[in-house]
């Protein structure tokens, strides 16, 4: 699992799923924390996501991966004591090593991330590049792409979705249209007056309204 935020807006935490050999899209989860906004708090978010994880139900997961350190480790192992599920999952944390500056290593095809355990002060001793350690690193990167990559979306929804809303002619009911039928608002410039007007409600003359007025927002 992982989160992801823009300067402390947008946080959202979420977690993919492997299970017999291969990743299974229809587990992966994401959830937005509002409670979080304006603040730049990883292990707050760690908190958070327990506590919806838990809601969520079974299946409960065999072994969690955490995108982070021991502090990162440490903040979901407190966060599940306190709702007394302590123990509950088996739990690592997957950090990467820090570079010649003392910053974590962010340069591609970096091997040598560390792993920790509960109780274990000291990283496991993994090979960097071994079997073991990479088939980690795989799992770690595709939470960390599932999450960031719905929090962008959500981000930039919520920015041309507020544009959207500025435009003469578009509500929220009809922005939502304009998004479940051309989920880009590029896609909405390039869309004809007879495309829009199929929208429901629309009808032709507000939908060369809308039309007008797409085609002269930046998007």
């Amino acid at each position: 699992m992982d989160v992801s935020h823009s300067h402390g807006k947008g946080a959202r935490a979420g977690h993919v799923v492997f299970e017999h050999g291969a990743f299974a899209p229809d587990q992966y989860r994401a959830y937005s924390l509002p409670e979080l906004s304006g603040r730049i708090d990883d292990c707050a978010a760690l908190s958070a996501w327990v506590s919806r994880r838990l809601d969520l139900g079974q299946p409960w997961p065999d072994l969690l991966l955490i995108d982070g350190g021991r502090a990162q480790l440490s903040a979901v192992q407190k966060a599940l004591a306190k709702t007394h599920q302590a123990g509950k999952w088996r739990l690592l944390s997957l950090a990467k090593t820090p570079d010649e500056t003392g910053r974590p290593e962010r340069r591609a095809g970096a091997l040598s991330d560390r792993v920790f355990l509960p109780g274990r002060k000291n990283p496991l001793p993994l090979r960097p590049g071994g079997l073991e350690l990479l088939f980690l690193q795989g799992l770690r990167d595709k939470a960390h792409e599932f999450v960031i990559g719905r929090q962008r979306r959500t981000r930039k929804r919520e920015m041309l979705a507020g544009g959207l809303l500025n435009l003469p002619g578009i509500g929220p009911k009809t922005a939502r249209l304009l998004w479940d039928r051309f989920a880009s608002v590029s896609a909405m410039r390039e869309a004809t007056p007879k495309e829009l007007a199929a929208l429901s409600g629309l009808g032709r003359k507000r939908a060369e309204k809308i039309f007008k007025a797409l085609r002269e927002l930046q998007g």
